[in-house]
């Protein structure tokens, strides 16, 4: 398989990942893709466009919703009047998606606790039956916090 081909693929796979992952429109998906592969510093406007073959209104929404989300910042080069797309610091990045899984975890943790308080108080069966899952989940939970949090800390001493 040739280099192009083999990269072209890649990013139709990354373009389902961060679909599926990030709950990106596929445009925005693939154009994240481009930019996760790209051999180049950064891509401009233009090439976002060329690669994707897309209308200009459409690039400019992706790469618009990219920039909110934080998973892309752009640069200038002196004399160039053209913004140059990239990738967030993937340190920033993984630090992000660390923060996500930590709160989403953490709201989880909060919702089966107050099913099991009301099971305790109003199913007491219930809550004996499914006391010993529940304490091993909430304890994943937990283990999980403590590593992304190990994580986190080790990738702010990288930035």
């Amino acid at each position: 398989m040739e280099k192009e081909e083999h990269k072209q693929r890649l990013i139709e796979e990354l373009g389902v990942h961060f679909e599926a992952e990030y709950n990106l429109p596929p445009l925005a998906a693939r154009i994240f893709g481009n930019l996760v592969v790209t051999e180049e510093v950064g891509l401009t406007f233009d090439d976002c466009q060329m690669k994707r073959g897309a209308s200009k209104s459409s690039i400019s929404t992706s790469l618009n919703l990219l920039l909110q989300l934080g998973m892309i910042t752009y640069f200038t080069k002196s004399g160039d009047r053209r913004r140059y797309f990239k990738i967030s610091d993937k340190s920033t990045f993984f630090i992000k998606k660390l923060e996500q899984a930590i709160k989403k975890a953490t709201n989880e943790s909060k919702m089966i606790q107050k099913v099991a308080k009301y099971d305790q108080q109003y199913n007491n069966e219930k809550y004996i039956s499914n006391k010993a899952k529940m304490d091993a989940y909430l304890n994943c939970l937990d283990q999980n916090e403590a590593t992304n949090k190990e994580t986190i800390e080790a990738l702010r001493k990288l930035i």
